[in-house]
């Protein structure tokens, strides 16, 4: 992942940079390697769980902290297990499910064979309750029961509060409060942590306390809660995640780079790009090698049978040694956005205008 997964490495590496400047650059890289190999592991924990044999996973579980969950069981008013984006979530959760019945809230996936083999390997293991059902979630509590779910996801600005995370100010949800309030749960915190690479330790924590009165002090005590946790256990996140992807205000500068989905070029489209262009580029064969439209420079690599490497390590190639221009003061960066065009047997590499001149 590390050498491969290029735009993830650079997200945990500037969710890095930001959390942890008191680090050198060198210690923020080796960092970042080990959350890349930590979040390797944890895919593969997942896959075992899934789709793998059934395994007598008591061997390798450590619970700490069970009384938290037989106290608010003896109290009637079940509990919300308050987990977070740990490289190590899936298992967590999951073994926790093999010693307590639990619910987990989760996000349902566009894809219907994804969604079916999520829900289907989830199963074995706890009771799936989609994000949006509400009432169930509340059903399942009012019977005493545990709900598992995170709290630290960023659901853009108008379903989310900025408080603080690692002084910086991050757009956090305000589900637990409201969760709180229709069910008179407690807010217990879960985490979870590998040792010595041969067991799972499972931490509950005492309830937090107060929660439910404000939204606000509660997400910053979700996220203060978190933090100090990070401090001791910083490669343990899930910092390939755009955790600051929202910013406060919708002019501020994103941390990332700009990510878009890289959709077909669709002959339609293909005509619009060409008719709209300011000036257009043609190659020796009179094909349009690059053009200007908007506020992009668009490149044209083509599929052509030559030794010079497929179309994929030509896309490559160029926007390793090009990945940048300057046209009439502006300058334009190559930001990731390769579109594909099947029937004319090329890619489309993006070159996207800067907001401040050179």
């Amino acid at each position: 992942m590390y050498k491969l997964a290029r735009s993830r490495t650079e997200t945990a590496r500037i969710n890095i940079k930001r959390c942890y400047p008191e680090l050198s650059s060198e210690q923020q890289e080796q960092l970042v390697r080990q959350n890349l190999i930590s979040t390797g592991i944890g895919m593969l924990e997942t896959a075992m769980l899934w789709f793998g044999p059934e395994r007598d996973w008591s061997q390798i579980t450590e619970i700490v902290g069970l009384e938290h969950l037989e106290q608010a069981k003896q109290q009637g008013n079940g509990g919300l297990l308050l987990a977070f984006h740990l490289t190590s979530l899936e298992i967590g959760g999951c073994l926790l499910g093999k010693h307590f019945p639990i619910a987990a809230l989760y996000r349902r996936n566009e894809h219907a064979y994804i969604e079916t083999k999520m829900t289907d390997g989830r199963s074995r293991f706890v009771q799936p309750i989609a994000r949006e059902n509400t009432r169930e979630m509340v059903r399942w509590i009012k019977k005493n029961g545990f709900v598992w779910y995170a709290a630290d996801q960023d659901y853009g600005r108008k379903q989310s509060i900025f408080v603080p995370f690692f002084n910086i100010p991050t757009a956090t949800i305000t589900a637990t409060t409201r969760f709180v309030k229709l069910t008179g749960a407690p807010v217990i915190p879960m985490t979870q942590e590998r040792i010595d690479g041969k067991k799972i330790r499972i931490t509950l924590h005492p309830p937090l306390q107060d929660m439910g009165q404000d939204a606000e002090q509660d997400a910053l005590t979700i996220n203060q809660f978190l933090e100090n946790y990070l401090t001791k256990h910083p490669a343990e996140y899930l910092w390939v995640h755009r955790r600051f992807k929202t910013r406060p205000n919708e002019s501020d500068t994103s941390f990332y780079p700009k990510k878009m989905r890289a959709r077909p070029v669709t002959p339609l489209r293909y005509k619009d790009i060409i008719e709209g262009a300011e000036w257009i580029e043609n190659d020796s064969k009179n094909r349009p090698r690059r053009l200007l439209i908007g506020d992009s420079i668009i490149y044209f690599v083509y599929r052509d049978s030559t030794l010079h490497g497929s179309l994929k390590s030509k896309t490559k190639r160029l926007t390793q040694q090009h990945d940048k221009e300057v046209y009439e003061g502006f300058e334009y960066r190559f930001q990731g956005l390769v579109r594909p065009c099947s029937f004319k047997q090329c890619n489309l590499v993006y070159l996207e205008k800067q907001k401040s001149p050179n």
